[in-house]
Order: structure tokens, then C-alpha cells, then sequence
């Protein structure tokens, strides 16, 4: 009698009483958990980098094609710039990057580096080069030719935003942060979910 008592004693899984999960699953799950968390966070970062902040700051995007700010801001690389008029244009620093039009009031933009303010004819101009360039470019910028300064790049990016409109790029930021909100309450509720069978 006394060995059937403490035999009937020992909770088994038929009890009611959950089962520990394996540590290795426990681990993958962990490791999942990171992944994830990792990817939304990425794509998050992105589209608040390349979409919802330059919309609210007023900024807008470029796609660099061509080498010559490598390494500094390589090919495909999305440039943020921010729009200045010609008066703002004359207050530029030597080492600051530049969005300007080749020709004044022309379509075609190149992002280079201020190498030196000089001034012609009383009005301020911009010695430009690329980092990647040997030599200079060949004519001044004046401060009408100039769009806007650049503010920070996202390297790749520029690829994807050739093949997506403005309207697309709206609906992906608000994607990212669904699944942002998502992840989080997933996060929140885990701890919840192993707390409760433990009881």
C-alpha cells in the first residue's frame, strides 16, 4: 500500500501537468525570435530613413548611379537632400556635399564635394570634385544651380527606389510598422505565455 501511495503521487503529463520544453527548442525559438526581430527592425530603419523622414522633415531622395563619391557614398546609394533657395545656397562650407544642376535650370544633378568657396564677379561660386575623382570638375557652381545639401545616404537603397513609386513607399512605411507593432506585443505576450505554464 505504501509504494502505490507514493506512486500516485508523482504528477504525470496525464495529470494536467504541462511538459518542459526541450532546451534545444527552447533555443531555436530564441534564436528565431532574434532573427526576426532583427529583420523588422532593418526594414523598419529603412523606410523611416528613406521615406517617412524625409516627409517630414521636407527633404527628398536621389539615387546615386555612378561611382564618383565612392567610397564615401557608393553606387545605388539613396542621397537625402535637403532643398535650399540661392540665398541659402551662399552660406555653403567647404566639405560640405552637394546636390547641384550641371547646367542652370537644367534636369541632370551631380552630388560632389564643396572643395573650396571662391567668388566671381561679387557673387559666391563652389569648386565641386568628387571623391573618387582625380581632378575637379571643370566650371563653378553658383548658388542658383545648387538643389539642396545632402544630409545622409542609405547604401542599395537607390536601387529599390528606381523600381517603386512614391505611393508604394507610403504603404511599405506603414507596413514596417504594423509589423514593428506586431513583433512588440509578441515580444510582450512570450513572457506571459511561459509564465502561465508554469503554474
Amino acid at each position: 500500500m505504501t509504494a502505490d501511495t507514493r506512486a500516485s503521487a508523482v504528477p504525470t503529463p496525464a495529470d494536467g501537468v504541462p511538459r518542459r520544453r526541450p532546451r534545444r527548442r527552447r533555443r531555436a525559438n530564441r534564436i528565431v525570435s532574434w532573427v526576426c526581430g532583427i529583420l523588422v527592425a532593418a526594414f523598419s530603419g529603412v523606410l523611416i530613413a528613406t521615406v517617412a523622414l524625409p516627409l517630414a522633415m521636407g527633404w527628398g531622395p536621389l539615387t546615386v548611379i555612378t561611382g564618383s563619391m565612392d567610397p564615401t557614398i557608393p553606387p545605388g546609394s539613396q542621397v537625402i537632400v535637403k532643398p535650399l533657395t540661392p540665398a541659402q545656397a551662399q552660406n555653403l562650407r567647404t566639405g560640405q556635399v552637394i546636390t547641384f544642376q550641371i547646367e542652370s535650370g537644367g534636369d541632370e544633378v551631380v552630388t560632389h564635394r564643396i572643395i573650396s568657396v571662391d567668388e566671381e564677379n561679387g557673387e559666391t561660386v563652389y569648386r565641386t570634385q568628387g571623391d573618387a575623382n582625380a581632378a575637379a570638375d571643370p566650371d563653378p557652381v553658383r548658388a542658383v544651380q545648387v538643389r539642396g545639401l545632402v544630409r545622409y545616404h542609405v547604401p542599395l537603397v537607390g536601387y529599390v527606389a528606381t523600381l517603386t513609386s512614391p505611393e508604394q513607399k507610403r504603404v511599405g512605411t506603414w507596413i514596417a510598422a504594423g509589423l514593428f507593432g506586431a513583433y512588440a506585443v509578441w515580444e510582450i505576450a512570450r513572457p506571459k505565455r511561459r509564465g502561465a505554464g508554469r503554474h
